[in-house]
């Protein structure tokens, strides 16, 4: 969960503008965030396709968790072990050839 405020500790996913598989380029809204003050539109910094949605429309994200996973390549998106970034401090580890939604 990025944080788009500089006071917002948590934020609701209200919905995901993209579906896994889905391309991504860099100024994509991928998701709706709503802070403690708003409603956000998260923009993508990355390109590359969105290969996994770790958290789906919910209340009470903490700020840093790991939402969604990008790859870069299409080709890419089977080889995700999503158990990898669901586990403890391995959900903050972050590999070569993907990037943190």
């Amino acid at each position: 969960m990025p944080a788009l405020s500089p006071t917002m500790s948590e934020g609701n996913i209200l919905s995901w503008n993209k579906k896994e598989g889905d391309q991504v380029k860099v100024g994509d809204i991928i998701c709706e965030i709503q802070t403690d003050k708003a409603t956000i539109g998260f923009e993508s910094q990355e390109e590359g396709y969105l290969a996994k949605i770790l958290v789906g429309a919910s209340k009470g994200v903490e700020v840093g968790k790991l939402i969604g996973i990008l790859v870069e390549e299409k080709k890419d998106i089977e080889g995700v072990d999503v158990s990898k970034y669901t586990s403890g401090a391995a959900s903050q580890q972050k590999p070569k050839t993907e990037t943190p939604a």
